[in-house]
């Protein structure tokens, strides 16, 4: 081969080389372009719309349908559509025939969210009203006495406290015992009926100030240790009247049983 021959072979690998560059510089320019950044955010939004849509489709069809048209499960839909329709449509002239009113709609969608929002709320509290309530039924003590060391307050948020001791003035893993002062709607309801007033965890807890005191207290759960270890359920105190033990009543009563 002729040295021209090398030649042109050297300038058509350089023009190769070039071509492809300034093809990739093309394309660059043209993926950074704003209008292909446009084009690219409507196919992201189209792609979004038909899988949401896809998404609904199914959910209404597989799952909404039955269930509406169960007759048990259906009851609830059914009569959401009819406090819908008497919420929504008005008849301003008495003549049959209704008309949407979008105000009210509106109004309808809102309270139903706010509604949704409140639920597990409502289950929640409804839950634990019926598990105190049987729990206070079966379980219920008045005016015993334990010596309990000092209250200290285990979730802020929900103002929940933590009191514990024993049975006796010298304390054993068989004699001691965790209590909790928690608000409850079962509680408020004791409270008001013996009190005249709602429950007030904070004020119960401050009755319980000293290292060693030797408390009246009303309460009601179970000591397991079973239930307390995997379930976390203590025995409630609802109310406590406390004075100090003294370092005398210590040391004269080591064996002193239950009071």
């Amino acid at each position: 081969m002729s040295d021209a021959d090398d030649e042109l072979l050297e300038r058509a690998e350089k023009l190769k080389t070039l071509s492809g560059a300034a093809k990739k510089s093309v394309k660059r320019r043209r993926k950074d372009s704003p209008a292909e950044k446009a084009r690219e955010h409507i196919e992201d939004i189209q792609e979004t719309y038909q899988q949401t849509t896809a998404g609904l489709s199914w959910f209404y069809n597989k799952i909404f349908l039955p269930v509406s048209r169960h007759p048990w499960w259906g009851a609830l839909f059914r009569t959401y559509g009819r406090l819908w329709k008497s919420a929504v449509y008005i008849d301003p002239d008495g003549d049959g025939e209704e008309d949407f009113s979008k105000k009210r709609a509106l109004m309808m969608i809102a309270a139903t969210g706010l509604f949704l929002y409140m639920l597990p709320a409502l289950l929640y509290g409804t839950l634990e009203f019926m598990t105190d309530g049987i729990r206070m039924l079966t379980t219920y003590k008045k005016d015993e006495i334990w010596y309990l060391g000092k209250s200290q307050e285990i979730d802020p948020e929900g103002n929940v406290f933590t009191a514990q001791g024993c049975a006796t003035i010298e304390c054993s893993d068989q004699t001691s015992i965790y209590f909790r002062i928690k608000p409850s709607l079962a509680h408020h309801l004791w409270s008001l009926w013996h009190n005249g007033n709602i429950f007030f965890p904070d004020f119960v807890a401050a009755g319980i100030q000293n290292d060693i005191n030797k408390c009246t207290v009303t309460r009601y759960g179970l000591r397991w240790k079973f239930l307390v270890r995997n379930w976390d359920v203590y025995p409630q105190i609802l109310s406590v009247t406390c004075i100090p033990v003294t370092e005398d009543e210590i040391r004269t009563a080591p064996q002193e049983n239950r009071l």
